[in-house]
């Protein structure tokens, strides 16, 4: 049955991708509310160096001013903390050291993407103050005031990443990099063979301190605009990015995903010293939807031991700004063999799912077990090898030519050494989702996706299961809709079938003359993967999910490439690219 003609170009029709509203989750426009922090009884003052951090209550919109002080957009009463200010000799500066309009645009592409209202991320502020200060009652203070949601004191050097290792270059890949194949590896190999799952069109950002840009086996990786790393642990980064995205160039190792894109924010820099939040947002501001971040470091827990970066309220704040956003945030357990579940962390567990997958470490055997020292707890999602990763620099394998540039190491380790497990698995997920699904995955469908196809975790306390490759890319194309287009002719009728789809749900042809591309379109909650897509055609599956159209094709068409994609609310098919005779 012909249902309309396919309009081209000047004479489109007056539907467009806006005009599907009606057919998505039928938003109201209305935001759900976000949910804030359950004080703690008392934040005390720790024994190594900090700072004190303080978040103002959303509605309060509290913006410090150059000279120190704190204001109220929406002219909530400040009194008593200008009061507290004056009695201490305090003053408050923001924490993000971003521009306004970056985290205006980070709020506003999260609320887009989510829903859901976002925290005030510029009042989230420093606390500064005299040499003799007593800071423990500045806290005291500020945390009994009913205008701030949270105080804590924020590491000023948070601890060293989480790893516990104190002439022509040979190719490593694969006898050393076993890690690649399957069981006790991650079966990338086998998932390579599937689809794309080399990591092409997707990228990485890695947040950490530094790492050596001059390795031969590393190259292209994209440094954080206007910042020069500090210098600090230049190995353990680069150890980060060979796991990733050491070259596939006959020598050396080979990354995981070494087609991804990597980018790099360091948390000391030389302009601005520690800044591991400005660092986390800049990076989940730069990437896109269905991009990846990946946290490598930890901080002190309240149990003592080193636990996850997000145990520090801001970093929960901004890692979960992100995955509202449809940023996958990858973050290392820690290596304080902490319980996450135990009285010290209720806090912490009291905020809810920030949506980031955390990485432990297990053992790199089949037996995937809990190795002492990896934090654990039902936050953490999936596991990673902590030891035995052959990977870049180091060099206690090799040194090539006595050259800092051709190390390599046997044994790098910790949640530092799993975490890029886990992230060149999201990696390779979603470049393969989007060229079969035609869309990107979301942070909890990745996340469930790699938990639910992985194998199960040995002993120890909970770190979750080991990624399998194979199976979790058997998932996305079992999940695939599938569009097909017959041959188009200008000035006659062309067939388009999908096959797939949900049955008896809406469903919409889309259409490029610009090539591929990433397009969120809010009302289905869908990335398509056309450039400025247009409206083609709508209608409904039958009862097997499937979709026909017949199509006018206008003569105008004749000679021209047009690429095609249908859409569903959460759901994509593959791009059909046609050229019309």
């Amino acid at each position: 049955m012909r249902l309309r003609t396919f309009t081209y170009v000047a004479a489109l029709s007056a539907l467009t991708l806006a005009g599907i509203a009606g057919a998505a989750d039928g938003r109201d426009g209305f935001l759900e509310p976000r949910q804030e922090f359950i004080k703690v009884e008392r934040v005390v003052q720790p024994d190594y160096p900090h700072r004190l951090t303080v978040k103002f209550r959303d509605a309060v919109l509290a913006r410090a001013t150059d000279l120190g002080a704190v204001t109220s957009v929406s002219a909530a009463d400040l009194t008593h903390i200008q009061m507290l200010a004056a009695r201490h000799g305090i003053t408050f500066r923001q924490l993000i050291n971003l521009p306004d309009e970056t985290l205006i645009y980070l709020e506003q592409r999260a609320e887009a993407h989510s829903g859901i209202a976002q925290p005030d991320l510029a009042g989230m502020m420093i606390v500064d103050g005299p040499a003799d200060v007593d800071l423990q009652q500045v806290a005291d203070d500020l945390h009994a005031s009913a205008l701030t949601e949270w105080v804590y004191f924020q590491e000023l050097l948070p601890p060293p990443p989480c790893d516990d290792i104190t002439p022509d270059t040979p190719l490593y890949y694969p006898a050393q990099q076993g890690y690649h194949g399957p069981n006790p590896g991650l079966n990338m190999t086998a998932a390579w063979g599937m689809g794309s799952t080399r990591g092409a069109g997707i990228r990485v950002a890695d947040c950490e301190y530094d790492y050596n840009e001059n390795h031969e086996d590393l190259c292209n990786i994209t440094d954080e605009p206007g910042q020069t790393p500090g210098g600090l642990w230049e190995d353990h980064g680069t150890a980060v990015q060979g796991e990733l995205v050491s070259l596939d160039n006959g020598y050396g190792c080979t990354g995981l995903v070494p087609d991804a894109e990597s980018w790099f924010f360091s948390e000391y820099t030389v302009e601005e010293g520690s800044r591991r939040v400005t660092a986390i947002t800049n990076a989940i501001a730069t990437m896109g939807i269905g991009d990846v971040v990946l946290l490598e470091m930890q901080t002190f827990g309240g149990g003592g031991g080193y636990v996850p970066a997000e145990f520090d309220p801001a970093v929960w704040t901004v890692c979960r700004n992100g995955t509202d956003a449809g940023v996958i945030v990858v973050a290392a357990a820690g290596n304080g063999d902490q319980n996450l579940d135990a009285a010290a962390y209720n806090e912490y567990m009291s905020r809810g799912d920030s949506g980031a997958i955390i990485v432990g470490a297990g053992t790199s055997n089949t037996n995937h077990d809990k190795l002492s020292f990896s934090t654990y707890g039902s936050r953490v999602n999936v596991q990673g090898w902590g030891g035995q990763v052959f990977t870049l620099a180091y060099g206690d394998y090799a040194r090539h030519g006595n050259d800092y540039n051709q190390e390599y190491t046997a044994a790098f380790s910790g949640t530092s050494s799993a975490s890029p497990f886990v992230t060149s698995c999201c990696i390779a997920l979603q470049s393969l989702a989007v060229e079969q699904l035609g869309r990107r995955l979301d942070p909890y469908e990745l996340r469930d996706i790699l938990i639910t196809t992985g194998i199960p975790q040995g002993s120890g306390g909970h770190i979750g299961p080991f990624p399998d490759m194979e199976a979790a890319a058997s998932t996305i194309l079992a999940d695939r809709m599938t569009l097909v287009v017959g041959d188009l002719v200008g000035g006659r009728d062309g067939d388009f079938d999908v096959s797939g789809a949900t049955p008896n749900t809406s469903h919409y042809l889309v259409y490029s003359l610009r090539g591929t591309g990433s397009t969120y379109v809010a009302q289905l909650d869908v990335t398509l993967g056309l450039a400025s897509p247009k409206l083609g055609a709508d209608g409904t599956s039958d009862g097997t999910g499937n979709v026909h159209w017949t199509l006018g094709v206008p003569n105008a068409a004749s000679g021209r490439t047009i690429w095609f994609q249908s859409a569903e609310y959460g759901r994509t098919s593959n791009v059909v690219e046609t050229a019309v005779k």
